[in-house]
């Protein structure tokens, strides 16, 4: 299992969403990955998010029984994966990408939310899904469905996750001290070891089944009948000479198996030659195509020098073809805004003059218009207080009429009252006996009550008084014979302490053995690893001493076969220098039909072709040179060889036994360690015995300890038992005394109440008891209501009485304020009548118009006057905006036609400089330029390389060549005189042959051997109870 990614949102310390992909950088080429920060950083969320993505639960939170209490007030149990959601959020997730071990990709996601994702709503289910992104399939989204196929795929439980890929750090110490079988299981399956257990077995039962069948043939080959001399004589003489030619045969094996290879090897050299000649010949053929690309490479690297000017060309052609259209429609456009520009002009200078017309009649008539505005004004102000004091009038007449009827209502229900008042003073004198505790009843009724509940709690928890007064004396002599048993409260907590001392040392005096065990395992381990250590520093001591030996040996004859070389090359450079002075003079001499002074022959083939002498002594010296540097390089090679070996094996001894020094320090340390905490312990242990011994005294130790420790914890049980039952007595006693005089003091609390019955009530008191005093407090009762009631209707009508005085006072005073109202209003009409005359007759003198009210022709001045200023300005504004884009779209039009002519001037230059160019370079036609212009200089590189590579890789494929045809002619040099149809049938002969002699020579010493066994047998076994006839002789000898 590989995690590939992590992706998780609003989880525990990690507020919003986080991404950590282990298959970008850095990450990816990491090694190892260390999760560092402070504590509460989020290092344990990332852990937790893996875990809640494939298995719904947290390892840290696996222990926790206790329970928290949610936002909205559900509980919640602290090792439910629910709470792991970020306090203040309404959504968080956990996905996790992993490959299996199927080596498809997952997807395993988590996912919880609150309603509508508020952050105060209700948890909602958790949601989990699984996806195979390899297949793009989602494989489950239920649940269960997901917790099947994740323990599927990744073949691992939750606990084995946990214990395997991801160890909390509160559980490395009990992953450590789980048991074997455990620990086996998890390890065998991270290392995939469990075919290892099953191979064993097999080859246990196997090795069980062939000594079975050895054990039966030994059984049977002990009754074969022992050979005599003569016939085992003949039995050594044949398989000693099927020995030989067994051996004999063996060589011309393998004599032919090199000739044979020899013929392989030539047939692999011809095939290799056959292939580089049509790589070859591919490579001729890829120069014939790129013979093109070399011509265009050729132009354009004489193109390169007027490229600039044919691109300043293209680009001042294609401005140009822009331009014309461009002057041609700025052109158009600057002849229609002229004309706008002229009827703009035209209505500002018709507003501008309105405006002065009006504005001169404004100056004319100045004090006329201040008045009237005056008039207006004061109209308004008239008007205003007309309207106040208008709706004042009708406020007060709104206001009178309800408080007409409050009246009537108040005098209704004052008379109401009365009569309701009366009533319950006649309901009053029927309780008359309990007029005396009128003052404070309600406290006297309280009494009543703690009373009843008091008496009812004593009978339901002991029964009737006399119950409860038995019961108190049977649990005070149940008391005082506990103490007579155990001793006191005091006495049985101080045997308590004792015996807890006791036991806390009996379990430090186990923990002590505990830990004395743990440390002989261990320091048995360490012994055995000192004895392995030791015998393997033994080894490998005498490996490296003879490594040494070899060392040296090679290293002589390294030195030998150098100074062999050297004196090779001193004879051979003094056998070119004679050949150089001597040779030409000896064969200068030599004549036709006479004797050569060096060999004596009367023919010399060699007179006149001195090339091939020279050359034939030439590759003599060559070859025996080279095969004396051979030699050398190969012996100084195994010298190396040898050397780094010893080197290798001395390094491995010092650091044996460096390791076999500590191993036995630390031996020696552990062994003090130990025998300290057997003296602490107060035990004997000899150390000289074997493990077996020591770890069975130990364990008896540890049994004696145990078994005190139980009979300790038994009467420290009967102890505490005892002092929980004097505690729970004692409160009885105490609660039941506590009771009884409770009630005592209660009765003697309601006697003044008992006091006030009449005859007849006080004898069913005193007959009936607690179950009568109900009745008197529901009389006592009823009487607090009834006075409660009448104060209540007292009050009552004294409120009403005082309203219906305040509502009079009130309807006086609103009728002189309608007289007051009445006359202000008559005022303020003839006042208004006054003012609108005036106004009136100074717009008859401006205007000479009468049917217009002054406030409405006012106004519509003001309105004039405000629509004729705003037209001046948006006129005059559009005027200065229509003139400064006249004053632009001129200047642009200019602009345009100056650039127009500038590039005109710029591409008759550069047609000057190409003409001038083209008439230089004759093999370039000026279409083509464009073409060679179209060609990028990326592509021009890529060209240049291609035709780099072609030929790097002719020059390549013909080296390649050159080489596997010179190995052919070497090889044809050590050519068998044999053909391969004849060393073919030879091969199959000599196999027949040795089959044959090799089965032969097998029989025999089959034969051999269970003669020789069967004689063993019969010095074994005295006698034998019965043999075997021919036949099965026969048979037994075909089944070996």
């Amino acid at each position: 299992m590989k995690i590939l990614s992590i992706r998780l949102k609003n989880l525990a310390s990690l507020a919003g969403e986080h991404f950590i992909d282990f298959e970008s950088e850095p990450l990816a080429s990491a090694g190892l990955i260390a999760i560092v920060g402070k504590t509460g950083a989020g290092k344990s969320t990332l852990l937790d998010a893996m875990c809640l993505a494939l298995f719904n639960q947290i390892p840290r939170l696996k222990s926790s029984d206790g329970k928290l209490v949610d936002v909205d007030g559900s509980e919640l149990l602290t090792n439910s994966p629910l709470t792991v959601l970020r306090r203040g959020t309404g959504h968080g997730f956990a996905e996790l990408c992993f490959v299996a071990q199927d080596q498809k990709h997952y997807q395993a996601r988590w996912e919880i939310k609150r309603a509508r994702e508020n952050p105060n709503g209700k948890l909602q289910s958790v949601q989990r899904s699984l996806k195979c992104l390899t297949d793009g399939v989602v494989i489950a989204d239920k649940t269960k469905a997901v917790e099947t196929h994740i323990q599927h795929i990744t073949q691992l439980s939750f606990e084995q996750f946990t214990r395997a890929v991801l160890l909390a750090q509160s559980e490395v110490t009990a992953f450590l001290k789980a048991r074997d079988n455990e620990r086996g299981e998890l390890l065998e399956y991270l290392t995939n070891s469990s075919i290892f257990a099953k191979i064993g077995q097999l080859a246990y039962i196997k090795t069980k089944e062939i000594a079975d069948q050895r054990k039966q043939l030994e059984n049977i080959l002990g009754h074969i009948e022992i050979r005599s001399d003569e016939e085992l004589a003949e039995l050594q003489k044949q398989f000693q000479h099927l020995q030989e030619q067994t051996k004999s045969l063996e060589n011309e094996k393998n004599q032919f198996k090199q000739q044979q290879q020899w013929f392989e090897q030539r047939d692999k050299i011809n095939n290799e030659i056959g292939l580089k000649q049509q790589q070859f010949d591919q490579q001729l053929k890829a120069q014939e195509t790129i013979a093109k690309d070399r011509q265009l490479l050729g132009q354009l690297e004489q193109f390169a020098e007027i490229r600039p000017i044919v691109f300043q060309q293209q680009q001042l052609q294609k401005t140009l073809q822009k331009l014309t259209p461009q002057i041609q429609q700025k052109h158009n456009e600057f002849s229609a805004l002229t004309t706008q520009f002229e009827q703009q002009k035209t209505r500002y200078t018709q507003a501008e003059t309105t405006l002065n017309q009006f504005q001169d009649f404004e100056q004319k008539h100045q004090t006329e218009l201040t008045q009237v505005r005056k008039f207006v004004q004061e109209r308004d102000y008239i008007a205003e207080e007309y309207k106040k004091t208008k709706t004042r009038v009708n406020q007060l007449e709104s206001q009178q009429q309800p408080l007409i009827e409050q009246q009537q209502q108040l005098e209704q229900s004052i008379q109401n009252l009365s009569a309701q008042h009366t009533t319950c003073l006649e309901q009053l004198k029927y309780s008359a006996q309990y007029a005396p505790l009128d003052k404070g009843l309600n406290a006297h009724i309280q009494q009543l009550k703690q009373f009843i509940q008091q008496y009812q709690k004593v009978e339901n928890a002991l029964g009737s008084i006399q119950q409860a007064q038995a019961k108190l004396e049977q649990d005070q002599n149940t008391f005082d014979s506990l103490i007579a048993q155990f001793g006191s409260t005091q006495h049985i907590e101080q045997r308590i302490e004792q015996q807890s001392k006791l036991k806390e040392a009996q379990q430090l005096r186990l923990n002590q053995l505990d830990v004395i065990q743990q440390k002989l395992h261990h320091y048995f381990e360490l012994k055995n690893e000192v004895l392995t250590s030791q015998n393997k520093f033994d080894a490998i001591q005498t490996q490296s001493q003879q490594l040494e030996q070899r060392s040296k040996k090679t290293e002589q004859d390294y030195h030998a076969a150098k100074t062999e070389r050297e004196k090779l090359q001193q004879v051979l450079q003094q056998q070119r220098l004679l050949h150089a002075e001597n040779i030409e003079h000896l064969r200068a001499e030599l004549k036709p039909g006479e004797a050569c002074l060096v060999c004596g022959s009367t023919e010399h083939p060699y007179l006149d072709d001195e090339s091939q002498i020279s050359k034939a002594l030439y590759e003599l010296q060559q070859q025996q040179e080279q095969q004396a540097t051979q030699q050398e390089q190969q012996l100084f090679q195994l010298w190396q060889k040898t050397q780094q070996q010893f080197t290798q094996s001395h390094t491995e001894q010092t650091q044996l036994q460096q390791q076999l020094q500590q191993l036995n320090e630390k031996l020696k340390t552990h062994e003090q360690v130990l025998q300290k905490h057997v003296l602490q312990t107060n035990i004997k242990l000899d150390f000289n015995l074997s493990e077996h011994d020591i770890t069975n005294k130990t364990q008896t130790f540890v049994l004696e300890s145990t078994q005190a420790q139980q009979q300790l914890e038994k009467e420290l049980q009967q102890l505490n038992q005892a002092n929980k039952d004097q505690h729970t007595l004692n409160q009885n006693i105490q609660n039941t005394r506590h009771q009884l005089e409770t009630v005592q003091h209660l009765q003697q609390q309601i006697h003044h109440i008992v006091d006030c019955l009449n005859i007849d009530d006080k004898t069913s008191w005193s007959k009936q008891g607690v179950s009568f005093s109900p009745q008197v407090l529901q009389a006592l009762q009823q009487r607090s209501q009834q006075i409660e009631h009448a104060e209540s209707l007292t009050k009552q009508k004294d409120q009403f009485d005082q309203q219906l005085i305040l509502l009079k006072s009130n309807l006086a005073g609103l009728t002189t304020q309608q007289v007051e109202c009445a006359q202000q209003l008559k005022d303020i009409e003839i006042k208004g009548k006054q003012n609108t005359d005036a106004a009136n007759q100074l717009i008859l003198t401006m205007t000479g118009s009468t049917k217009i009210k002054a406030n409405e022709w006012l106004q519509q001045h003001d309105q004039q006057r405000q629509q004729l200023q705003n037209q001046y300005q948006q006129l005059k504004q559009s005027f200065e905006q229509a003139r400064q884009n006249f004053e632009q779209q001129k200047n642009e039009l200019e602009q345009l036609k100056s650039q127009q002519q500038q590039n005109h001037e710029s591409l008759e230059q550069c047609k000057t400089e190409i003409n001038s160019w083209l008439a230089q370079h004759q093999n370039f036609a000026e279409d083509q330029l464009n073409e060679l212009l179209a060609i990028s200089s990326a592509q021009e590189q890529q060209i240049r390389s291609a035709i780099q590579q072609a030929d790097r890789t002719l020059s390549e494929a013909n080296s390649a060549l050159r080489t596997i045809q010179e190995q052919l002619n070497t090889h044809l040099q050590s050519e068998p005189n044999i053909q391969v149809e004849q060393l073919t049938e030879l091969i199959n002969t000599n196999q027949e042959i040795l089959q044959q002699a090799t089965d032969q020579r097998d029989q025999l010493k089959v034969q051999l051997e269970l003669h020789q066994r069967s004689i063993e047998k019969q010095k074994n076994l005295p006698s034998k109870s019965s043999r075997f006839n021919s036949k099965n002789i026969a048979g037994i000898k075909s089944l070996v």
